[in-house]
């Protein structure tokens, strides 16, 4: 029984000890504190590499709006990662080319484009028709009624180049010319008609000027006279699409 005793006395004096010894063998706070940090460092870092890799792809895609938001994140995320300072590398192309194309995008929504089928059908019975509004002009005061440039192709008249208004009519006696500017070039003046068939349309003579100008150039200013009115109307004509204008029914 003394035996006994001994032992369980001796093994209850040595439990604390072990305990101890086990406590002393694990991490510290401190210790589980960094490797969690590293933990979640590493999985920042490979977050940021993946942001960064989804980049390159979008740029090499020529998807540079795609590229640049994918940047952004990154540099909100971890602006101070090795990922990010790749990335910063090209930023600034890809920042421009990414309003490049926002910019072409919303040249070419500015273009509405018809096709009219007249009686019979077949191709030789459509109509084809390009049409884009004038921008608001900030310096003029008066009613700015709405102005559209017209280029139309029809079987029977031919192609044709045209403004018309919403409403009202052009200032235009017979013989009458009209100031038109490609770009920052010179002005040209143009011979331009009324009309017979509508009083809010004006067509310009010139209509083959216009048209092959139209993929060389952003905008087209024309000097006019509505109501009485002088106005300056600018056309951002940049986003034109030929080949909508030149097309064939299927």
């Amino acid at each position: 029984m003394n035996a006994r005793h001994s032992m369980a006395r001796t093994a209850c004096l040595m439990a604390p000890l072990v305990a101890l010894l086990l406590a002393g063998c694990g991490p510290s706070q401190k210790q589980l504190a960094e490797q969690q940090a590293d933990v979640q460092q590493q999985a920042k870092d490979a977050a940021a590499n993946a942001q960064a890799r989804n980049y390159v792809q979008a740029r090499d895609a020529g998807q540079y709006e795609l590229a640049q938001n994918y940047a952004k994140q990154l540099l909100h995320d971890a602006p101070d990662s090795v990922a990010a300072r790749e990335v910063k590398t090209t930023l600034d192309d890809t920042n421009v080319k990414a309003d490049e194309a926002r910019d072409k995008r919303r040249l070419a929504a500015l273009w509405t484009y018809n096709t009219e089928l007249l009686d019979g059908g077949g191709d030789n019975n459509v109509v084809y028709s390009a049409s884009i509004y004038a921008t608001p002009d900030p310096n003029f005061n008066g009613d700015q009624v709405p102005v559209r440039l017209v280029l139309r192709r029809h079987p029977k008249w031919g192609r044709s180049a045209y403004l018309v208004l919403d409403h009202g009519q052009f200032d235009c006696p017979p013989g009458c010319k009209l100031s038109v500017q490609f770009d920052d070039k010179p002005p040209q003046m143009m011979a331009s008609t009324k009309s017979d068939q509508n009083k809010q349309a004006m067509f310009i003579d010139d209509e083959a000027t216009v048209r092959e100008a139209l993929d060389k150039i952003r905008a087209i200013t024309v000097q006019t006279s509505v109501d009485g009115q002088p106005r300056t109307l600018t056309f951002d004509v940049g986003g034109f699409d030929r080949a909508q204008l030149e097309r064939k029914m299927p």
